[in-house]
Order: structure tokens, then C-alpha cells, then sequence
């Protein structure tokens, strides 16, 4: 599939060695990119590299075969982008820049752009400077969406937005996306970039630390059940029959009658026709989010989660065999 975007050991320096360092990804065509990381760790010196804004100190970074620092004029006219901190003029009106940005982008008509004013349900007449931060939100997203460009650059693009007009948001990047158009997108909240991307990059002082396909991380191999019994003695004996098999790996709680259980996808079944033998209180499975892969980088194990639930197992197992 055609690359859109090539990143290639991107390097910035500032002071205090802060910066970015060796950042590399691609995107394809068609692809929805996420990226993630906390204030400071490198997203939008990435993206205003991508986009020309700034020069690099070391590497490459191409959008459609074209040079982000050269050719940075003829990459911004036909491309969409959100920054993440709005700065517009402070003279005239939201519809007065729409009608400028729509001149720069030799749009033949504003319908599209109307629409879009409809959609997100704020007033283009109100001034600028008098625009609170969710309007200015508002004016910046017509402005990079009214021409339906192919490729699409979002800097934290809810940023502002009340939940409503989040999920009105989602809807329009879905619509987006099922036209195929080439969207790289940072955000804070997980869910939205679990809602639309196929693959996530997360950043952390200024190195990507991983690149994942969100469908690796929804459909584990590996499968984490959290089970209830309705009394001890069917506790015990799943415990003691479940803990012979090699291949499950448990936390139990006695006081509760309750385990976790962790094992290869490829032994549902006999996992299922164990657990009929047992009369169970409550069976869930607990399934890891982009939250929890992402609280594995960045929270050094102060949160239980998905990751410390398997660590703690496979360690009792460890020091069992010890």
C-alpha cells in the first residue's frame, strides 16, 4: 500500500536535552494514526516538523514523496490540519477567515463549510478575539475539514469541545475515514482514538517507545477471566484441578472464593467444559484497553491493571517453581 507520510529518525535537540530523538513511522494510504503520549513528550514537535513548521536537526519526514521543510508551502495548501493551541487574528470574523482559508485552498464554493458551521451549531459572525476556546475549536475544525482533503493532521482536535459536540466530532472523523482519507491524530482520551484508529504510536520523552495495531491489542491472544464461586468447596477443587494444568496461570483470593486466570486463547474450550464442573457466582472477562497498554509505559506499575493482574500471576508461578 502507498506510504502518505515517512518519518525517519527525526531529531530535534533543546535545551536540557529535551527534544525529540530517532523518531521514525510511517503512514499508508487510507490509514488512521494514532498518537499519544502526556504534555511534553514530544507529539506536536512531531507534527510541525511533518508539517514544515520547523526544521529538523536530524532525519527526514515526507508527506506524499515531498519534503516537509522544502516543499512545506505545497503540503500545507491541500492538507487539513488542527493545531493545538489555536492562534487566529485578532481583527474580523470567524466567517471572514473561513472565507480567507477557503481562498488559499481555491474551494470553487463554501456549502460544504456551511454545513459544517450547522453540524458544530456556533454563530461564524461573532469576532475572533471575542470567540471563547470551544468556538475558536469549532471555527479551526471547518477550516481544516471544508475541503474534504485527502490527508487530514489533528493536534488534539477536541480540545474545548463539550461531550456532545466530541461525539459529533467522532462521527464526522468516522465519515472521514470510511472515504479513505489519511488522517495522523493525537489525543488525550483513549476512547476516541480507540473509536477510529488502526494503529497507535505512543511517545515518551521524546522516543517512540511503541507503534501497535489497535486490533492486537482488542483481540489478545492471551485471555484474563476473573472468576466468583458460590462456595468453597467448588473453589478448592477448580483451584487445585486448574493449578495442575500447566498451561493456566492463577491468582487466587480464598477469603472470596474468587481467581484470575490467565491462558492461550487456544484453550477456551477446555477451559469452558473445566468451568461447567463448578457452580459459579460470576465469571468476567477482562479484555485490555488502550488505556491499560498505554498505563504500562507511563505509570510504573501505581495503577493495577490489566498488565500488573498477569505480572503478579506468572510471578507467584515463578517463585512456586523456585
Amino acid at each position: 500500500m502507498e506510504l502518505i507520510v515517512s518519518v525517519d529518525k527525526l531529531t530535534k535537540h533543546y535545551k536540557n536535552d529535551k527534544g525529540i530523538f530517532d523518531v521514525t513511522f510511517n503512514i499508508k494510504k487510507g490509514e488512521v494514526f494514532g498518537f499519544l503520549g502526556p504534555n511534553g513528550a514530544g507529539k506536536t514537535t512531531t507534527i510541525r516538523h511533518i508539517l514544515g513548521f520547523q526544521k529538523q536537526d536530524g532525519g527526514k519526514c515526507t508527506i506524499k514523496g515531498l519534503d516537509s521543510w522544502k516543499d512545506s508551502v505545497k503540503i500545507n495548501a491541500k492538507l487539513g490540519y488542527v493545531a493545538g493551541e489555536i492562534v487566529f487574528p485578532n481583527s474580523g470574523t470567524g466567517w471572514k477567515f473561513i472565507q480567507q482559508m477557503a481562498q488559499y485552498k481555491s474551494m470553487p464554493n463554501l456549502d460544504y463549510a456551511k454545513e459544517l458551521v450547522n453540524r458544530f451549531q456556533f454563530n461564524p459572525n461573532v469576532r475572533l478575539k471575542a470567540m471563547s476556546k470551544g468556538m475558536k475549536q469549532k471555527v479551526a475544525i471547518v477550516v481544516a475539514f471544508m475541503n474534504k482533503p485527502d490527508m487530514l493532521v489533528l493536534d488534539e482536535p477536541t480540545s474545548g469541545l463539550d461531550p456532545l459536540m466530541q461525539l459529533e466530532f467522532d462521527k464526522l472523523l468516522l465519515e472521514f475515514k470510511k472515504a479513505g482519507t489519511t488522517i495522523l491524530m493525537s489525543s488525550h482520551i483513549f476512547s476516541e482514538i480507540e473509536k477510529v484508529c488502526d494503529r497507535v504510536a505512543i511517545i515518551k520523552e521524546g522516543k517512540i517507545i511503541t507503534d501497535v495495531q489497535l486490533s492486537d491489542i482488542r483481540h489478545a491472544i492471551e485471555k484474563t477471566y476473573k472468576i466468583e464461586f458460590l462456595d468453597s468447596t467448588d473453589f478448592k477443587n477448580a483451584k487445585s484441578n486448574f493449578t495442575k494444568k500447566k498451561f493456566y496461570n492463577i491468582k487466587a483470593n480464598d477469603k472470596k472464593n474468587q481467581m484470575y486466570i490467565v491462558f492461550d486463547d487456544k484453550y477456551t474450550n477446555e477451559f469452558i467444559n473445566e468451568l461447567s464442573n463448578y457452580k459459579i457466582k460470576f465469571i468476567n472477562q477482562i479484555q485490555e484497553s488502550l488505556e491499560e497498554y498505554f498505563m504500562q509505559y507511563y505509570n510504573n506499575g501505581e495503577k493495577f491493571s490489566f498488565k500488573d493482574i498477569k505480572k503478579s500471576i506468572l510471578n507467584e508461578k515463578k517463585g512456586e517453581k523456585e
